[in-house]
């Protein structure tokens, strides 16, 4: 009986990816694409028509006016992610369906600091609004080790809080919390072999993440990318000076310590510089071949799309969720 269970999740799941595309299928099309036979496929695909996760339609190609062949699409409204993206002072939503379409945004001010019990009650309203949420993705500018915030700098209330568990053992939906520099790169990488590191400048210090090969580093406990830890000189680190509002530095240099360790430890073929808003973007690619051979310096960008591409890693991040739950759907 068990093995006759994950045999059919794993069949279902074939389907479901199959039809990720969200383009249209005939069951014969689906049997030969999943190589499923005809009698499972044509079981299965009934199975996610009734529960809605699939739409029926008549078969328009090559009409001759004979007896019409239903095709099927996944239905992009049948399960949405939530987003919530944690900042000083307030709680940013997005709510985003199947195909990555944002649905609804929306944010709450928070005075004082951040807890737990106030991201949750956010959640909470989302859901109420919108019950088709199957998923939860959560983004917080600190460390995090599978679920659990143990290092953040200006959320007290955040400090050792495992939220990603309480999140799920509330709302019974799966839940993922992440460092927002895991989630700014999980928005990068369509490429299984793309090679790419990303700075960001905040006000409380440098983060950095990696694609090494298509896939993201994060280390064995979530610190990987906490760049802010290592030593300007011999007496501030990179995360006192930013603590100290980056006085008394050039900016050249800091920026450029800091893409010289990455390219040195990770080779990435590009580096995404995120700076903060009214900085002058200086020349890094000029700083580091001081240092380095000019063959190991990455092709270097400047976007100015912080938000919106950590947003986008959060929206992957969730519609990932959707689907590696979509056995579970009823």
């Amino acid at each position: 009986m068990a093995f006759s269970s994950i045999a059919k999740d794993f069949n279902k799941e074939s389907i479901v990816q199959a039809v990720r595309d969200f383009e249209y299928y005939t069951k014969q099309e689906l049997s030969q694409k999943t190589s499923l036979s005809f009698p499972t496929t044509s079981k299965i695909v009934d199975e996610l028509v009734s529960v809605g996760m699939i739409k029926v339609l008549c078969d328009k190609r090559g009409d001759t006016g004979g007896r019409k062949a239903y095709v099927y699409q996944l239905d992009k409204e049948y399960a949405y992610s939530l987003c919530i993206a944690v900042a000083q002072g307030s709680l940013k939503a997005f709510v985003i369906n199947m195909d990555n379409e944002m649905k609804s945004h929306g944010e709450t001010v928070i005075k004082g600091d951040i807890s737990a019990a106030d991201i949750l009650e956010f959640v909470q309203a989302q859901l109420v609004q919108f019950p088709r949420i199957r998923s939860v993705v959560i983004g917080v500018p600190g460390a995090v080790h599978r679920g659990k915030i143990f290092l953040v700098d200006g959320f007290s209330k955040l400090q050792n809080c495992d939220l990603q568990h309480m999140a799920a053992e509330k709302f019974c939906v799966p839940v993922a919390v992440l460092n927002n520099m895991n989630a700014l790169i999980a928005g990068c990488g369509d490429n299984r072999d793309e090679n790419i590191a990303c700075i960001h400048i905040g006000e409380k210090g440098p983060g950095c993440s990696c694609l090494v090969n298509g896939a993201p580093v994060s280390g064995f406990c979530g610190f990987q990318g906490e760049l802010g830890f290592s030593p300007y000189d011999e007496k501030r680190t990179f995360r006192d000076i930013a603590l100290g509002g980056y006085q008394d530095v050039e900016m050249e240099q800091y920026i450029g310590r800091l893409a010289i360790q990455l390219i040195t430890l990770v080779n990435p073929e590009q580096l995404m510089l995120y700076l903060p808003t009214g900085t002058n973007r200086v020349d890094i690619g000029a700083y580091c071949r001081r240092y380095l051979p000019a063959e190991v310096i990455p092709q270097i960008v400047y976007p100015d799309s912080y938000e919106a591409d950590y947003i986008d890693g959060l929206a992957k991040t969730g519609v990932h969720l959707l689907f590696a739950a979509s056995n579970k759907y009823d």
